[in-house]
């Protein structure tokens, strides 16, 4: 798979297998890796399950998809990228883990979604959206970044709206967002009925205020909500938890 002058191939969790990266501007963080684990932990009773029609929005260079398909091989499905050279990325890094087959990247604005499939498509849906307003702090002067964290292209609003048309009856939406704006998140994923099931928040470390919040939403599902252990990304000492050492090891079938 030929590599690019502006990427990197990278060694992918404990060595197995490798990614394309981009030197410069976007690259998958940590938060990608939690969500992955937070949708494998959350579906281990579906493992043995027939075929599930899964989306990533916003797939980036189609780190999240990659890891799903290792954990769980009767996962099927599309990655979504607006940025040209990131559709591509993601495209060769989906044809170096040979799933070509069974995965299909597609280059375009998520809005559009709901004039290319019908209500109710996917069983599954993960998304690390922009989690800063358009006007709202410093606009980073990478374009590949700013695109990544301000809602550029899409808002939240218009993300809710397509994952509520793209998600069968009780299908579910996997997101990881700021918990600074976790009202707002409730709010519109309540207004576009998708239920949030289930809450994770996630802190940088004991004693620190939580960062991000991993949620779970049910298309049209009831009331009631759990609430789970927190995840804490370093310990008291600053090195990484014994949680995220355990997404480090990630869950393959090998």
């Amino acid at each position: 798979m030929k590599q690019k002058e502006d990427e990197t191939l990278e060694s992918l969790l404990m060595g197995r297998g490798s990614i394309f990266q981009k030197r410069k501007g976007y690259r998958f963080s940590i938060d990608a890796l939690i969500l992955a684990d937070f949708v494998a932990c959350r579906q281990a009773s579906a493992r043995n399950k027939k075929n599930i029609h899964y989306a990533d929005l916003g797939t980036g260079s189609g780190i999240i998809p990659i890891l799903l398909f290792k954990w769980k091989q009767n996962l099927t499905g599309y990655g979504v990228e607006i940025q040209e050279r990131l559709a591509d990325m993601a495209e060769r890094n989906i044809r170096l883990h040979h799933l070509e087959d069974r995965f299909k990247i597609l280059h375009m604005n998520l809005v559009s979604l709901p004039d290319r499939f019908t209500e109710g498509s996917f069983d599954w849906i993960t998304i690390n959206p922009p989690y800063r307003r358009l006007h709202s702090g410093r606009l980073n002067p990478n374009p590949e970044k700013a695109l990544a964290r301000h809602e550029i292209s899409v808002t939240l609003e218009g993300i809710c709206s397509v994952m509520a048309h793209l998600l069968r009856v009780k299908g579910k939406a996997y997101i990881i967002y700021p918990a600074s704006r976790l009202a707002d998140l409730i709010s519109q994923l309540r207004q576009e009925g998708l239920e949030p099931k289930c809450l994770k928040p996630v802190y940088p470390k004991p004693g620190e205020r939580a960062v991000w919040i991993l949620v779970e939403a049910a298309c049209g599902g009831g009331s009631g909500l759990t609430v789970e252990n927190p995840l804490y990304v370093e310990d008291k000492e600053g090195k990484y938890s014994e949680q995220i050492e355990q997404i480090f090891l990630w869950k393959f079938d090998d």
